[in-house]
C-alpha cells in the first residue's frame, strides 16, 4: 500500500514555505526601500542646501552667468543621478539657468511664498526627489532645485526581488524534499506496515501478520497495540471455533443417545412383538388352508397377501432382535410393477377409508425395461413409506400415482400426488432423521430410513419439484 501522505505534507510545505519566505521578503525589501528612500530624501535635502549656500555665496545677486557657471561645476563633482538648475524670478516671469532646463512647478511657488525648502516625491519615468531651495535675502531673487532620481534604488529593489522569490522557490523545494523524505521515513513507512498488517487480516485474525514495530515511539506503540488486539481475536477466534466444535458434538451426542434410544425402545418392541406375530402367522396360514379348501379364491389370495407382510414384519423383528440392523438384502430380479401393485393393493383398504384415488399408470417401456436387481422386500418397505405420506398428506378426491420405467440404466419406480407439496422448511430437512414439519406427532424416520435402505440396495431415493403436489423417485440398478 503506497501513502499519499509524504507527498501531501510535502507539497502543504512546499507552499507554506514559498507563501511565507516571499511574504517576509517582500516586507523586508518593502522596509528596506523605505528606509533606502529616507535616505535619499536626507540627502537630496542637504545637496539642496549645500547648492543653495554655494550658489548665493557665488553670486549673491542672481547674475545669471555666475550661476550658470557654478552650476556647471556642481554638475561636475557630483553624481550623474543628481540634476540642479535655478530659476531666476524677474520682472517678466521666470527663466531658468541654464536655459531650457525644468519649468517652475507647485514646488517652486512654495518654496518662494514660504521662503523654505520643499520637497516632493516625483513617480513615473523620472522618479526622484525633487528639493526646491529660496535663493538670496529677503524675498530672494530665485529657487535652486536640485533632483536626486530613484531609478537606480528601483532597479536595485527590482533585482534584489527577483533573487529573494529564487531564493525562496529553491529554499521550499528544499524544505518540500526534506518534508517528503522524513515523513516517507518516520510516518509513511510505519503506516504502510501497519496498514499492509492489517489488509492481511481480513481473512482472520489467526493467520494475519504481525505489524512491525518501526518507526517512531508512536508508531512502535501503536503497532503493539494492534499486534495485542490481533492476538486476543485470534484467541477469541480459536475460542470460538472451539466452542462451535463442541456444540457440534453435543449435537452429535444428542443425536447417537436419541438413536440409541429408539434402538433400545425398537429392540424391546421387537420382542414384545415377535411371539404375538408369529401366533397371527400360524392363524393365518390355518385361514389360508380353510378358504383354500371352501375354494375362496378371492379370500385365500387377500390371506396370502396378510401373510407375506407378516412375514416380512417377522423377518425385521427378528434382524433387528439378532444384529440390531435391517434383513441383509438379497439382490434377485425383480419387478417393479408386480411390487408397485402388490403394495396398492395392500394399501387399497386404507386409500378407500380416506377418499383417496390411487392408480398405477402403465409403463411406456416394455415391461422388462422396468425390471431391478434388488431385494423385493426392502422394495416394498420403501414403498409402504413413501405411498403412507402420501396417504397422510391428501384430502379426500385428490390422487396418488405409481409409475415405473427405466432411465439411464436404472430401473425406477415414481410415487407422485397432487397434495399441497412441500414447504420450503420442509425441503431444507428432507432425509433429516427426527425432523417432520407436514406430520404433527411424526417420528421424521419414513424418509431418512428409506433412502437408506435405497442406497444399500445400490440405488437412491430423490425429490422431484413439481408445481403442485409431491413427487418421489425410487432408482434402483436395472436387471440385465
Amino acid at each position: 500500500m503506497t501513502l499519499a501522505l509524504p507527498r501531501r505534507l510535502a507539497a502543504l510545505t512546499a507552499f507554506i514555505a514559498v507563501i511565507l519566505v516571499v511574504g517576509a521578503t517582500e516586507v523586508a525589501l518593502s522596509l528596506s526601500d523605505r528606509s533606502r528612500l529616507e535616505d535619499l530624501h536626507t540627502e537630496s535635502m542637504a545637496l539642496a542646501n549645500a547648492l543653495a549656500a554655494y550658489l548665493t555665496r557665488v553670486a549673491p545677486s542672481g547674475d545669471p552667468a555666475a550661476l550658470a557657471e557654478a552650476l556647471d561645476d556642481w554638475s561636475g563633482h557630483h553624481l550623474t543621478a543628481t540634476r540642479a538648475w535655478v530659476l531666476l524670478r524677474g520682472p517678466g516671469g521666470f527663466t531658468t539657468v541654464p536655459p531650457g532646463s525644468e519649468q517652475p512647478d507647485a514646488v517652486d511657488d512654495a518654496a518662494l511664498a514660504t521662503h523654505e525648502m520643499q520637497t516632493h516625491l516625483h513617480d513615473g519615468t523620472d522618479s526622484g526627489w525633487h528639493v526646491a531651495v529660496p535663493l538670496g535675502r529677503g524675498a530672494g531673487y530665485g529657487v535652486a532645485n536640485v533632483q536626486l532620481s530613484t531609478r537606480r534604488l528601483a532597479a536595485w529593489s527590482l533585482l534584489e526581488r527577483r533573487r529573494a522569490y529564487l531564493a525562496a522557490f529553491v529554499a521550499a523545494l528544499l524544505v518540500a524534499l526534506s518534508v517528503a523524505f522524513i515523513t516517507s521515513r518516520w510516518i509513511g513507512r510505519p503506516l504502510a506496515a501497519i496498514g499492509r498488517a492489517m489488509a492481511g487480516a481480513h481473512g482472520g485474525a489467526e493467520g494475519a501478520p504481525e505489524a512491525p514495530e518501526i518507526g517512531p515511539a508512536e508508531f512502535r506503540a501503536l503497532a503493539r497495540r494492534y499486534n495485542r488486539l490481533r492476538a486476543a481475536l485470534a484467541m477469541r477466534e480459536r475460542e470460538s471455533a472451539a466452542r462451535a466444535a463442541l456444540l457440534a458434538l453435543e449435537e452429535h451426542a444428542r443425536s447417537l443417545e436419541r438413536l440409541a434410544l429408539v434402538q433400545q425402545t425398537a429392540a424391546g418392541l421387537a420382542h414384545e412383538i415377535g411371539t404375538p406375530l408369529n401366533t397371527v402367522n400360524g392363524h393365518l396360514q390355518l385361514l389360508r388352508d380353510d378358504l383354500a379348501g371352501a375354494h375362496q379364491t378371492v379370500a385365500a389370495r387377500r390371506v396370502e397377501l396378510l401373510l407375506t407382510q407378516v412375514e416380512r414384519v417377522a423377518g425385521i423383528v427378528r434382524a433387528g432382535l439378532q444384529r440390531g440392523t435391517w434383513p441383509t438384502p438379497v439382490a434377485v430380479p425383480v419387478d417393479l410393477a408386480a411390487v408397485s401393485s402388490r403394495m396398492l393393493q395392500f394399501l387399497e383398504p386404507a386409500f378407500a377409508d380416506a377418499g383417496v384415488a390411487a392408480r398405477q399408470r402403465a409403463p411406456a417401456l416394455p415391461l422388462a425395461a422396468a425390471r431391478a436387481v434388488a431385494d423385493p422386500q426392502l422394495v416394498e418397505q420403501i414403498l409402504l413409506n413413501l405411498l403412507k405420506n402420501s396417504l397422510e398428506a391428501l384430502a379426500p378426491g385428490q390422487h396418488v400415482t405409481v409409475e415405473t420405467g427405466a432411465d439411464d440404466g436404472c430401473a425406477y419406480v415414481d410415487v407422485t400426488d397432487d397434495g399441497p407439496g412441500l414447504t420450503d422448511e420442509a425441503r431444507h430437512l428432507l432425509f433429516r432423521p427426527f425432523s417432520t414439519v407436514n406430520k404433527p406427532g411424526g417420528t421424521g424416520l419414513g424418509l431418512a430410513v428409506s433412502r437408506q435402505l435405497a442406497r444399500t440396495l445400490g440405488g437412491d431415493l430423490v425429490h422431484l419439484p413439481r408445481a403442485r403436489g409431491t413427487g418421489w423417485r425410487l432408482s434402483l440398478p436395472r436387471a440385465a
